[in-house]
Formats: C-alpha cells, structure tokens, sequence
C-alpha cells in the first residue's frame, strides 16, 4: 500500500484528505496551543519547500526529516537553509529564527534508491522520519509538552480527551488549519508508529497530532504521510494519516533540552 510523504509543492502528492468532506478549518494561531505551531520553510536550490513544525522548547522545534532531505542532491541540506516561523497568520507571526542545527534518527534512511517509489516512503521507516531542529534564537510562544503513549487508542473508550491535528497545508500556506475530533493510535501498525483519521493536505508533514483535555495540551506524535489506494478510473484515494509516535523522539528531545 502506497505511503505518500506530505511534502508541499512545487513537488505535488496527493491530498490526505479522508472523506468527501474537508474537516479542516482554518483558525488565527493567536492563542496556546496553536500559537506554538509554525512554518517550516526550507530552501532546496531554487526550490523551496514547506512543512510544519511545533515548538517544543525555546529553540527547539520537532518536524519531519523528510521535509530537510533535498532529493536532488539525495542529502539533508545545510542547517541554515531552514527557516522556522511560529504562528504565521497571512503577514502575522509570533517569531521567526533560522536554524543552526538539527538532529534525526539515525535510522531514518531516504535515499532516493531506498524509496519504493521518488515520492513514497517505505512503511517501515515512517516511525523514523523524525528532526528536531535547532533554532538561532529562542521564541516567546510556549512549548507544548511531548507525552507518549504506547500502544493507546485516542481519545480512550471513555471519551475523554480530543484528538487535533494543526499544519500548514500547501491550499492554505500561510494560515494554519486544524482538523479536530478526529482519532489516533499509536504503535499502529507497528511499535513507534501512528495511524490517525485527521485530514491533511501536502505542506503538513510534521504536523503535530495533540491530545486536548481542556486548556492542556500534549504532544503525542506527529504526522509524516498518508496511506492510499490507486483505482483505475478514480485515481488514489486516501486512507489514513500516518506518522511517528512521541515515543520515537522522547528521548531525543529530552537530550536537546538538557532535561
């Protein structure tokens, strides 16, 4: 089964969009959790590319490894061609600073000759397609606490709790979008994993998928990519969000921190 990394134009994949039905709905990033939640510009060549990432520290914001990986050289790129800005709302933002570093997993591999297919990514490396990004300067937003939670299916049987997902998709780049009420599980289908039914759209790789129980918010995986199927006469049709449990970069971020 196809996994089509959520990459943004000008590379153009196919939507996550789940249902006949948008679930998406555009808000203004002007109050916590949204407010942590930004742009992560990445300059390819001529090319520039965009994901989404979360703040999960001052200076530190969690986001896809795919979305730094320029196919074109079959390399990350250099640290300083990302650009991380926090909140965007059309002209409006609550920060911005570029990197200095970043940090994947060490198993992460895409590599153009590794992918099923140039714009695919194997099954098996999605619990892996994880980077925490180092940034210049610190930002005023606060961080949003990263929670993992094995092998747990969100909200729980009693129906406590709302699951979110918040990107920047490539329809709408420059106001975040959030699908809410949707569900998640983790260490699906494999340990390390996530399975969420959120909507997504290109440009919102990294995407952070969070657990909403009134005013908190945790960080409980990110999503990297969507399942789909091809149908002669139809195309391909989404099935699923997929992406990395927290507990695949826990322990990373936790160092990044110095916690």
């Amino acid at each position: 089964m196809p996994r089509l990394a959520q990459k943004a134009p000008p590379t153009e994949y196919h939507s996550g969009v789940l249902s006949p039905q948008d679930h998406r709905v555009p808000i203004v990033p002007d109050r916590w959790p949204w407010s942590s939640i930004g742009r992560v510009n990445v300059i390819k060549g001529l090319n520039r590319g965009l994901c989404t990432g979360t703040l999960i520290g001052p200076r530190y914001v969690i986001t896809a490894a795919h979305c730094l990986f320029d196919g074109k050289t079959n390399g990350f790129v250099k640290p300083q061609a990302v650009h991380f800005v926090a909140a965007q709302a059309k002209d409006r933002f609550a920060g911005h600073s570029v990197a200095v570093a970043f940090v994947t997993s060490p198993d992460f591999r895409y590599a153009v000759d590794e992918r099923p297919r140039w714009d695919m990514i194997g099954s098996e490396m999605i619990k892996n397609d994880w980077a925490i990004i180092t940034l210049e300067q610190p930002l005023t937003p606060a961080a949003i606490a990263i929670r993992p939670m094995p092998r747990s299916e969100l909200p729980d049987r009693a129906g406590r709790g709302e699951i979110a997902v918040a990107g920047y998709g490539g329809d709408r780049p420059f106001l975040l979008s959030v699908h809410r009420g949707c569900s998640a599980s983790t260490d699906v289908p494999s340990a390390g994993s996530l399975t969420d039914t959120c909507d997504s759209m290109p440009g919102e790789s990294g995407s952070p998928v969070l657990l909403l129980e009134g005013d908190n918010a945790a960080l409980v995986g990110i999503h990297t990519a969507t399942s789909s199927s091809f149908e002669p006469g139809v195309g391909y049709r989404a099935l699923a969000g997929r992406g990395v449990s927290a507990s695949m970069f826990e322990q990373a971020a936790r160092a990044a921190l110095g916690n």
